[in-house]
């Protein structure tokens, strides 16, 4: 009997190329890369109305409204997430797992240690797999039957697993993130007199573009040959209004009028990031919170920019020696390295070589190759 590996996608995502975050990438990445062991996964996900991502074996599943989730998702980092949504979800999953009699397959779950502690009780003999991309906040009863509940579990980075050893007592396996760095190449660029500095990722407080802008606003005073590009939104495909992105706004249009060009196109879907990520020379991850493994510090890297990244989370596992770190919230130490690599494009280019270099150390094969032996597939 064929052996199943299942990735079950987290409460409030789906997977689409459009409308989906950082999971749901994880688990096409990994779907596509386990063709290379000869496996091919399932994939359990809610249904969405936008165009799911091209994987034959995936099992769409209804549940509330996209926009509800979002909205009760917000709850969730502190723990509280509604009862009600939360049963729902691990119903349908019972009665998806129990029709497909898929007893004794092996699952990995997503931010997810509620689902890991009902669903044990009722498969007993299923493997079940957890790996957390943030620290978890959860009740009393689960924290406290998590560890006897999941088979393995794992984090995306030492940072993370640390967090997530103490809250739940249990050992945790490190799994990070990997990179299609066939994908994410270096664009062949023509000489021009104008770097361009980029951002990618969510345009929200905590990954910090305002911090960005604010550095190169300093940089402008005095030497404005540079330009920006900023992708990504504040919520995935959907565009939304808020203080915060009146204030990038504002920062932008000050940009602007002292000559410094910048670019905002919004939320890039999966399929074409790639391209527009390449046309940057310096790529600035300026997160003020504490991203375990942000995707985007990989795929930026593997396009072969000089990287500039925030020390908080995992990301300087990530970047290594490969890039410039700076403080949290350290304007003034990000002007400086941005600064720096400005004014060399010798250093730059350097650089950049050396983050490619590393990003292509980390290929989704190789993932998926140490998921196989973490959880003995």
């Amino acid at each position: 009997m064929e052996k199943k590996l299942i990735f079950v996608n987290p409460l409030g995502e789906c997977f689409t190329p459009t409308v989906s975050g950082s999971r749901a990438t994880w688990i096409w990445e990994m779907c596509r890369a386990a063709q290379e062991f000869g496996i091919e996964p399932w994939v359990l996900t809610e249904d969405a109305s936008a165009e799911c991502l091209p994987w034959g074996r995936t099992v769409k599943m209804s549940c509330p409204s996209l926009l509800e989730k979002r909205f009760l998702a917000k709850h969730r980092c502190r723990g509280d997430l509604t009862p009600a949504l939360q049963k729902k979800w691990i119903e349908t999953l019972f009665l998806t797992i129990r029709k497909k009699q898929w007893h004794r397959a092996t699952f990995v779950f997503h931010d997810a240690p509620e689902t890991v502690w009902f669903l044990r009780a009722s498969f007993p003999e299923a493997q079940l797999i957890h790996l957390f991309h943030k620290a978890a906040h959860c009740s009393s009863d689960v924290r406290k039957g998590f560890a006897s509940s999941v088979d393995v579990a794992m984090a995306v980075s030492a940072d993370c697993a640390r967090w997530n050893e103490g809250y739940f007592g249990c050992a945790i396996h490190i799994l990070r993130n990997g990179v299609d760095s066939k994908r994410f190449v270096p664009l062949q660029k023509t000489k021009k007199d104008r770097p361009l500095i980029g951002f990618v990722g969510s345009t929200s407080r905590q990954k910090a573009p305002d911090l960005l802008l604010r550095a190169a606003l300093r940089l402008a005073e005095g030497f404005n040959g540079f330009d920006l590009q900023v992708l990504g939104s504040c919520s995935e495909g959907i565009p939304q209004k808020n203080a915060y992105q009146e204030l990038l706004e504002a920062l932008a249009c000050r940009l602007e009028q002292r000559g410094v060009s910048v670019e905002r196109p919004g939320f890039v879907n999966r399929l074409a990031l790639p391209r527009l990520l390449a046309r940057a020379d310096i790529h600035v991850v300026p997160s003020r919170c504490e991203d375990p493994c942000p995707m985007s510090v990989l795929e930026g890297m593997a396009t072969g920019q000089a990287t500039v990244a925030a020390a908080c989370g995992g990301i300087p596992e990530i970047v290594g020696s490969a890039g410039f770190l700076f403080e949290r919230d350290d304007i003034f130490g990000l002007e400086a390295r941005l600064r720096v690599l400005l004014q060399n494009e010798e250093l730059r280019d350097s650089y950049g070589r050396r983050a490619r270099e590393r990003a292509q150390q980390r290929p989704w094969s190789l993932v998926c190759g140490e998921l196989m032996e973490i959880v003995n597939f």
